[in-house]
C-alpha cells in the first residue's frame, strides 16, 4: 500500500467523478431527447457515456496508489479534454458544459503530477 494519500489525489478523484457524472448526464440527456444540441449524434452521446463510466470506475483505483490507475486517469482526463474541445468546435452555441469539462480535466492533469502525487504513486 502506498504512503499517506495527498489531498491533491483525493481532489483528483473527486474531479474525475464530477467530470464523469457530467459526461454521463449529458449523454443520457441527449439520448432521451431532453437535450438536443444541433448536430450531436446518438453515437456522440454513447461515447460521452462510455468515457464517463470509465472515468468514474478508474477514479476509485487512485485511492490505492496504483500507478496504473494514475495512467488510466490521465488517459481519461485527456479523452475528456479532447471531447470538450471537439464539442466546443462542433457546437459553439453550447459552450458551458464543454468548457467546465475542459477546466476540470486540466486541473486534474495538473494535480495528478505534483511532487506529492508523484511520491505517493511511487510509494
Amino acid at each position: 500500500m502506498a504512503g499517506q494519500r495527498p489531498g491533491g489525489v483525493v481532489l483528483i478523484a473527486v474531479l474525475a467523478w464530477i467530470g464523469a457524472i457530467l459526461q454521463i448526464i449529458s449523454g443520457v440527456l441527449v439520448l432521451t431527447g431532453a437535450l438536443n444540441p444541433e448536430g450531436v449524434s446518438t453515437e456522440t452521446a454513447w461515447i460521452a457515456i462510455i468515457v464517463g463510466v470509465i472515468s468514474f470506475l478508474v477514479a476509485f483505483a487512485l485511492f490505492g496508489g496504483s500507478n496504473i490507475a494514475r495512467i488510466l486517469v490521465t488517459i481519461s482526463f485527456v479523452l475528456s479534454l479532447v471531447t470538450a474541445i471537439v464539442s466546443i468546435i462542433a457546437h459553439p452555441g453550447n459552450l458551458v458544459a464543454p468548457i467546465l469539462a475542459a477546466i476540470v480535466a486540466l486541473i486534474g492533469l495538473a494535480l495528478l503530477y505534483t511532487a506529492k502525487s508523484n511520491a505517493y504513486f511511487r510509494g
